[in-house]
C-alpha cells in the first residue's frame, strides 16, 4: 500500500504537531506501507514558541525503510493558509509521479484538508484526514463571531462528509464527529492515539526519595485567559464563539500553584517540600501567574527541551503534572495531550488535573496517580496532600507501568492506522476521481 502522508509540522519541527506524523512515517514501513511524506522547507527562522525547532526528532524517520521526503518551497508571507495551498500543489506534483493509494493528511491547519481531496480529484487515490484536534469542535478554535463559527462549521461538516476516511485522536473527539456528521453506510470513523516510542522508555526507572518532592511538566502551560484587555477589547471578545464552552484557566499553573501556596501558608509539609519544575516555553503571560502566585520561589523554569532531553527529565520526576482545561458540569473533554501518553510510559505517579473524559478514564487505572478539577485549588490541593503523602513514606520510589500503557505505544497505534488505511483502500470511494 503506497501512503501520501501531508503534514504541515514534521521533524526538525519539535513538538506534538510534529511527532504523530514522524512516528507514522517512521513505523508505517514496517506494517507494509511504502510512505512518501510532503511537509514545509524548513526556515527556523520562523518557528513559533509552540512548535520549536527540535533536531532530535530527525532520528525518528532516519533510520525508516521505504520513505522519503518532499518539501514544498515556502510561499510568500510563510502563513499558514499559504503554505496549506503551496503543501496542496506539492503533493499533487508527487501524486502524480507516484500514484499513491491513499494520501492521509494529519490536521491542523484544517486547510490541509485540501489537499487530501485534490490528490484524489487527480489520482483516484483514497482520501483520508487524520484530526489531531475536534476543529470546529473543539473549545480552543476561537472564532471571532458567530457567522465566523457557522462557516468553519460548514467547512468541517463537508470534508467530514467527503472524506473517504476519518481520524480522531481521542475516543471523545470521535464521538463528537459522529454526532456532527454521522458515516451511516460507509467506513466508520477511526481513532488514532498519540502515543510514546518505545526506544524513548526502553523501561521504567526508580527516582530514589530525595529532599525535595519534584514535581515537573514537561511542556508548556497556556495562560492566554490571563490577559489584560480594556474595556473595549473585554466587549467585543464577548462576541467570540467556539464549539465547546471550556475554562482555559486549567492550562495554565494559576490553580495547582494557588493550591501548594495555600499548603504553604497552613505549613503543611507538602507546601514546603514541593518544587515544581516547567520544561517548557514559560511565555510572559505565565510567567506573571508564577510570580503573582506566592509560590513563585519554588518555581524552576529551565525551558525548552529536546525531545530525547525531555523524555528523560520526564522518567525522572518524582511526579508527573498533566494540565487539562475546566468544562462545565456533565460536559466531557475532546481531547487529550500528547505528553499524556509518555507520563504513561515512565510509570511514575501522574496528578492528572482534567476533565472529565479519556484523560481522567485512563489515569483512574493508575492506583498512585490522582485526578483533579484542573480550576479548583481545593480540589488540587486534596490531591497534592495524598500524593505527597505517598511519596514521603517511600511508596513513590518504583515506577510501575500501568498495563493500559502498552495500548498507547506509537507501534500499536501505527498498526491501528495501517489497518483503518487498507480498509479504507478496499472500500468504495465516496466521490469519482
Amino acid at each position: 500500500m503506497k501512503v501520501l502522508l501531508v503534514a504541515h509540522y514534521f521533524p526538525p519541527d519539535g513538538g506534538p504537531g510534529a511527532q504523530r506524523p514522524a512516528s507514522f512515517a517512521r513505523h508505517l514501513p514496517a506494517l507494509g506501507c511504502d510512505v512518501t511524506v510532503v511537509t514545509r522547507a524548513q526556515d527556523h527562522a520562523r518557528n513559533a514558541v509552540y512548535d520549536p525547532h527540535d533536531a532530535s526528532l530527525l532520528a525518528w524517520i532516519e533510520g525508516a525503510q521505504g520513505v522519503r521526503v518532499e518539501r514544498a518551497a515556502a510561499p510568500v508571507g510563510g502563513e499558514p493558509a499559504n503554505w496549506s495551498d503551496a503543501l496542496s500543489a506539492k503533493a499533487v506534483d508527487v501524486a502524480r509521479a507516484w500514484r499513491p493509494d491513499v494520501v492521509l493528511a494529519t490536521l491542523s491547519p484544517f486547510e490541509l484538508a485540501d489537499a487530501a481531496f485534490a490528490v484524489r480529484a487527480c489520482t483516484g487515490a483514497r482520501a483520508v484526514i487524520d484530526l489531531r484536534d475536534p476543529w470546529a469542535l473543539d473549545g480552543w478554535f476561537v472564532s471571532r463571531h458567530w457567522l465566523e463559527h457557522r462557516r468553519a462549521l460548514e467547512r468541517m461538516n463537508a470534508a467530514l462528509d467527503s472524506a473517504d476516511g476519518v481520524i480522531a485522536n481521542v475516543p471523545g473527539a470521535r464521538a463528537a464527529f459522529e454526532r456532527a456528521v454521522p458515516r451511516m453506510g460507509r467506513v466508520p470513523y477511526a481513532v488514532v492515539t498519540n502515543g510514546w516510542e518505545e526506544s524513548d522508555f526502553p523501561a521504567p526507572v526508580d527516582v530514589p526519595k530525595g529532599d525535595v518532592w519534584r514535581l515537573r511538566v514537561a511542556g508548556n502551560f497556556l495562560s492566554t485567559d490571563f490577559q489584560r484587555f480594556s474595556p473595549a477589547k473585554r466587549a467585543w471578545r464577548l462576541l467570540r464563539v467556539a464549539g465547546e464552552r471550556i475554562d482555559g484557566r486549567g492550562r495554565s499553573p494559576y490553580f495547582l500553584l494557588g493550591a501548594l501556596q495555600s499548603l504553604r501558608a497552613d505549613a503543611h509539609p507538602a507546601g514546603r517540600d514541593t518544587v515544581v519544575e516547567i520544561a517548557g516555553n514559560v511565555d510572559p503571560l505565565t510567567q506573571r501567574v508564577i510570580e503573582d502566585s506566592g509560590f513563585g520561589d519554588r518555581v524552576r523554569t529551565p525551558g525548552f527541551m529536546p525531545h530525547d532531553r525531555c523524555t528523560e527529565f520526564a522518567a525522572t520526576a518524582d511526579a508527573l503534572v498533566l494540565a487539562m482545561h475546566g468544562l462545565p458540569a456533565g460536559a466531557r473533554a475532546r481531547m487529550v495531550p500528547g505528553k499524556f501518553y509518555e507520563y504513561l510510559a515512565t510509570g511514575r505517579p501522574i496528578l492528572g488535573l482534567a476533565p472529565e473524559g479519556d484523560a481522567r478514564d485512563w489515569l483512574r487505572e493508575d492506583p498512585r496517580s490522582r485526578v483533579a478539577d484542573p480550576c479548583s485549588a481545593a480540589s488540587i490541593r486534596e490531591a497534592l496532600v495524598a500524593m505527597h503523602g505517598a511519596w514521603r513514606n517511600g511508596e513513590a520510589v518504583a515506577s510501575r507501568r500501568i498495563p493500559l500503557a502498552a495500548r498507547f505505544t506509537r507501534r500499536a497505534q501505527a498498526e491501528v492506522l495501517a489497518a483503518y488505511l487498507r480498509e479504507v483502500c478496499a472500500s468504495r470511494s465516496n466521490v469519482s476521481a
